[in-house]
């Protein structure tokens, strides 16, 4: 409609010069007209012409316009779709198989964080904080959970952050949050098993309950919502169930194994490209 109406006008300009035109070659003694009114006609003529070309010129405009937005927009969509491509292509889940085992981390690891600080592989039982953490390092236990996994879609998995965890027991949940933003679980080969595993450390209060090492702990239930990295940065969040069996024995180090009897996965989002908004 914004093309139309200039057009309109463009036509009544040119339909109105042409009009002046002709009535000046066939009006008799046109010439003998006094000055000032071949001025006037002259002027009017001059106006007209001057219009047609404003007008013709902002049609050009807005003709430019329209095609700049067009193509804008095509543009949008084509990338739109080369991401949504790339995104199918190349996203990763992964499943959790098997048993998840849980013990005492290594006290060279222990030592190894008391000595630089460095919790980027930690998740910090939820009410703690960590600043007392490091300052009363000797109050806290350090657990580390141990889970294989099987990538079901895509060829590599590059990192899994979690953004919580949280284990059932006895009715009671305890719930862990990581300690940096930058926080990812640990991706390790077991060479016995020839597997994959996710390694996640837990920082916890002494005597709040959680962990016995003298027994068997029985967890029942661990849910964790987390994103799934493919090498090339496509990423996939949701959160899985695991539904345990209560081990019957101990292994010789002391950990714990949970047999996984059942578990659901479900994805929160669609799958989108680390830091890229493909709808902006």
């Amino acid at each position: 409609m914004s093309i139309k109406i200039p057009l309109y006008f463009m036509i009544l300009v040119v339909a109105t010069v042409l009009v002046l035109f002709t009535v000046s070659a066939f009006i008799p003694g046109l010439e003998m007209i006094e000055t000032p009114t071949a001025r006037l006609l002259g002027n009017i003529i001059a106006l007209g012409a001057m219009i047609q070309s404003a007008i013709f010129s902002l049609l050009l405009i807005r003709q430019s316009e329209v095609n700049r937005k067009n193509s804008e927009v095509t543009n949008a969509r084509s990338e739109t779709f080369r991401n949504f491509q790339f995104i199918a292509a190349n996203r990763a889940t992964i499943e959790f198989v098997d048993h998840m085992s849980l013990n005492r981390a290594s006290i060279r690891y222990v030592n190894r964080l008391k000595k630089d600080l460095d919790f980027r592989f930690f998740l910090l039982h939820n009410g703690s904080v960590l600043d007392d953490v490091k300052e009363n390092f000797q109050n806290y236990s350090f657990l580390t959970v141990k889970i294989p996994f099987k990538i079901v879609v895509g060829d590599e998995i590059g990192a899994v952050k979690f953004i919580n965890l949280m284990l059932d027991r006895e009715d009671e949940t305890h719930k862990f949050v990581p300690c940096s933003e930058d926080y990812q679980g640990l991706i390790i080969w077991n060479e016995t098993k020839k597997r994959q595993e996710l390694s996640v450390n837990l920082i916890l209060p002494k005597g709040s309950g959680f962990y016995n090492e003298e027994t068997v702990t029985p967890f029942s239930r661990i849910k964790i919502f987390m994103s799934m990295h493919s090498t090339l940065g496509v990423v996939v969040k949701g959160w899985t169930d695991l539904y345990f069996t209560n081990p019957q024995r101990r292994d010789s180090d002391g950990a714990n194994k949970y047999l996984i009897s059942s578990s659901r996965f479900r994805i929160s989002g669609l799958p989108e490209l680390e830091n890229v908004d493909i709808f902006s």
